[in-house]
């Protein structure tokens, strides 16, 4: 029944193209095959079609691709790969088409020739690229360290390795009777199991699929290199059985779910893909009891993904991350069997890759469930530059020594200036501020020390002694997105190279710090004049300069043109799912979950994918939360996938979106969830079956979920008190929307702790989606009489500012400087040869009918939104 559910909808998709009639070509796609091919080919245009599965034809590596041959005359067909028989490798299916695993592909173009029965051939053209990359990145990071002690070449090959685990049938028992009061976390609940001596059956724990199938909790890990870096993928795996794409074992419910790290960095050598929803941002062990969606989407029949690539505290370049799990499902298709659709999970780092990657490679995901998330790493960027000037300017910059850390925050708690004047300069307490330096900050120069991954295969730049050494840094591991910087714009290292470093894609030139202080009253003219005076700014190196950053004009540009700046244009398709916890949250302001809200109404008119679910637990909301999140996306997606209208996708995620997925703020429909009850903070130790001695889940009384939803509706005034929302007459809300307007504001600030930047303090919106402003002349209207703030002459005061700024001050009325749409399918050149800030792949008419139901019709094709 599996082969047949999932096999026709691709048939039928196939059948459809092959017989569309209008082109006269039987290959769907727009390559040159046409012109090779001739009159023969459009003899035969509606007699059938190859598709590939597991990929774009012309983004195939590794050597092998899963294909699919649709046609009413395959009675004795043969199949040529450059002109080699391999008729053999294909296998009819239930459905009436050919399908089969084609091994043996050249790197460059491959012809595949399908002769049919009665006359007549297809033929396609399929380019497959190195197994080690890259397939559109351009040129790959060097020098490159392979640390596995397999490897076969220097893009650190290797076969791949298997590994399988069970869960014992008394795992919460394992958990009670190993837990450690000074290190809790679940105990790993996996065991080796080993096939050649097995425990007893009896002592497995079962479990059963969203599709009704009962198996032994026994999981496969596979283990292996692509793209000169790890991967892994984890299944539930019948050990007696085999599983090929053709015939997956029936737990599989053909679903992926891709998790990621956290942080942000680089690395010049192989890392490791990250486990755990919150991987990389909480503590090592704790990442179960903050919720475990990855072992709940294994009990459910889901196959999961991780790639070191895509982890960002491992690879800040979102390109290579993307190629990454472009490579990493065609695996999957072509050794699992063609997939459903996917959804992604991850915190901090692991958020940034879900909405960078669905922004700007759209169709790797289906839906995105993301935590204490951030929009993307160079708006962010933009905030930490100005955090740390801010700190440099205040004197608030922590010292490399750790036992100074704890006097440091004593003096920061019990400085008079804390609760008012240096928040309203940050937009912030300064505690996120300085975290951001301490953590984030340091992955940013160039002359790092310990660069990750290097292993002593090269120096490291130093400006005084080094000029000529790696930059081991973010802005330089993105050259091929941002380019190198023009010859006038040289620090004195460049000219002595004749050659710019990686150009910088942010600035403050014009930023008013502190605005809005001023005209609040908060701080004084004089606090004011001194702050903007002296603020200074970065320099390529990335050190303090009396003079204000300024952007590299193509950098700038290229960080909008590749969606290196997250502008949330191509994100409709996607249902996004957004669990936020409150400040202080480690440097993850919850200002961010809106932040991005605002960017998807501004683009898309609407935030209707987005949901937030808010609670008191920092960082990620609650424990139940990213469990919860998998349960609701599953059901966003299923309906999705279900939907035959020939309505766009973006349509499609609103009208399937189910009641379970709407904000909520402290939620109380938990309790009462159709997946049953679950407590706040109980993490994954009551789900999916309490195991708990004496405690029958059927002994539970169990409420309509709908008297949840009731609930929170009824306490929505946490959310927002949004009086329309809930039905009311116009004559009602319209009289008292100014209180609930005024009392939606301090909601937003004490519940939800949305703060801002420095940037929405200069003047900036919430998207603050402007690294480089354009500019105005001084407004004296902007610097309000005041004798609190001793601004007694506006026409005066403003005079003191132009002196600061001649050029002028910020204009956040007008868009930001660069900004041009965002580019999707962007391929950056080859092995030896950069498209510096990328171009469009090739249009191509057809659908990668392997990624994802037809519903979410996923074709890989560039957007250009011009």
């Amino acid at each position: 029944m599996r082969l047949i559910k999932h096999a026709l909808p691709v048939a039928i998709a196939i059948a459809l193209t092959g017989c569309g009639g209008g082109g006269g070509s039987s290959d769907t796609g727009s390559d040159d095959t046409n012109s090779a091919v001739g009159s023969e080919q459009q003899e035969v245009a509606d007699q059938g079609a190859i598709r590939v599965l597991s990929n774009r034809a012309d983004l195939i590596s590794g050597g092998d691709a899963l294909i699919e041959v649709a046609s009413a005359n395959l009675k004795g067909v043969k199949v040529q790969l450059n002109g080699k028989d391999i008729s053999d490798a294909l296998t009819p299916m239930e459905n009436g088409t050919l399908r089969g695993l084609i091994t043996g592909l050249e790197l460059g173009d491959n012809e595949l020739k399908v002769i049919l029965g009665k006359g007549g051939v297809l033929r396609k053209t399929i380019t497959n690229h190195p197994k080690g990359g890259p397939v559109f990145s351009g040129p790959q990071v060097q020098p490159w360290n392979c640390t596995n002690a397999n490897a076969v070449d220097d893009k650190c090959n290797q076969p791949a390795e298997f590994e399988l685990k069970y869960v014992p049938k008394s795992k919460f028992d394992l958990f009670a009777e190993s837990f450690d009061p000074q290190s809790p976390g679940l105990p790993g609940a996996f065991l080796p199991y080993n096939p050649e001596n097995p425990p007893p059956s009896e002592d497995i724990a079962q479990v059963t699929t969203d599709e009704g199938v009962t198996v032994p909790y026994i999981v496969r890990v596979e283990r292996g290199v692509m793209n000169r870096d790890r991967y892994q993928v984890m299944s539930l795996f019948q050990p007696d059985q085999e599983w090929t794409a053709l015939s997956p074992q029936e737990q599989w419910n053909g679903k992926i779910l891709i998790h990621h790290g956290g942080n942000v960095g680089v690395s010049y050598g192989m890392g490791h893909p990250p486990n755990g929803d919150i991987a990389g941002t909480a503590p090592d062990g704790a990442e179960t009891l903050l919720g475990d969606s990855i072992s709940v989407a294994l009990a459910r029949g889901f196959v999961t993904l991780s790639t070191a690539q895509a982890n960002l505290g491992h690879n800040v370049n979102l390109v290579t991350a993307a190629e990454s799990l472009v490579m990493a499902k065609e695996h999957i298709v072509e050794q699992y069997g063609p997939v459903r659709y996917t959804i992604g999970t991850g915190c901090s780092g692991g958020a940034i890759a879900q909405q960078h990657i669905a922004n700007a490679y759209p169709g790797i995901y289906q839906g995105l469930i993301v935590q204490c998330s951030y929009p993307d790493v160079w708006t962010t960027a933009t905030q930490f530059a100005d955090y740390n000037l801010l700190n440099e300017y205040l004197g608030n910059q922590v010292s490399e020594d750790p036992a100074d850390l704890l006097s440091f925050v004593e003096s920061l708690l019990t400085s008079p200036v804390f609760v008012v004047q240096w928040p309203a300069l940050y937009g912030h307490l300064p505690v996120n501020p300085v975290v951001s330096d301490l953590a984030f900050f340091p992955s940013a120069e160039p002359d790092q020390e310990n660069c990750p991954g290097l292993a002593g295969q090269a120096d490291v730049y130093d400006p005084e002694t080094r000029p000529d050494g790696l930059r081991c840094g973010l802005i330089d591991y993105m050259v091929n997105q941002f380019g190198e910087r023009a010859p006038e714009a040289w620090s004195p290292n460049e000219q002595l190279l004749s050659r710019g470093f990686a150009g910088i894609p942010l600035d403050n030139t014009g930023v008013q710090y502190g605005l809005k202080a001023l005209q609040e009253g908060v701080i004084t003219g004089d606090q004011f004049l001194a702050v903007n005076r002296d603020i200074g700014g970065l320099d390529v190196d990335i050190n303090y300069q009396p003079e204000r950053t300024v952007a590299d004009p193509e950098a700038l540009e290229n960080s909008y043109r590749t969606g290196a700046v997250n502008t949330a244009e191509n994100l409709a398709n996607v249902p996004i799912i957004d669990l936020r916890g409150p400040d202080p949250g480690i440097a993850h302001d919850a200002f961010h979950s809106w932040q991005v809200r605002a960017r998807l109404q501004e683009t898309q008119g609407h935030a209707r994918n987005h949901v937030i679910w808010y609670g008191a637990f920092p960082l990620a909301g609650d424990t139940i939360f990213t469990t919860e999140a998998l349960l609701v996306m599953d059901q966003w997606l299923t309906a999705i996938e279900a939907d035959g209208e020939t309505t766009p996708v973006a349509n499609k995620v609103i009208a399937n979106k189910p009641v379970t997925a709407r904000d909520r703020c402290l939620s109380l429909s938990a309790p009462f969830s159709e997946e049953g009850p679950k407590a706040p903070y109980t993490g994954n130790l009551l789900y999916p079956e309490p195991q708990i001695e004496g405690l029958d889940s059927d002994q539970i009384p169990t409420f309509p979920a709908e008297l949840g939803q009731i609930l929170d509706v009824a306490t929505g005034q946490v959310c927002g008190l949004n009086l329309g929302e809930l039905g009311l007459p116009e004559t009602i809300t319209d009289p008292l929307q100014p209180i609930t307007d005024e009392v939606v504001k301090v909601q937003e600030l004490v519940v939800q702790t949305r703060f801002g930047t420095p940037r929405t303090v200069a003047g900036d919106s919430i998207t603050t989606l402007n690294n480089k402003c354009q500019l105005k002349p001084v407004d004296p209207a902007d610097y309000p009489e005041n004798p609190l703030t001793g601004v007694s002459n506006s026409d005066d005061f403003a005079q003191q500012v132009a002196d600061i700024f001649p050029n002028g001050v910020c204009d956040y009325s007008k868009p930001p400087v660069g900004k041009v749409p965002t580019l999707t399918w962007l391929q950056y050149g080859d092995e030896n040869t950069v498209t510096t800030g990328g171009e469009p792949l090739p249009t191509r008419n057809e659908t990668v009918a392997g990624w994802a139901s037809p519903a979410f019709g996923v074709d890989l094709n560039p957007r250009t939104n011009l």
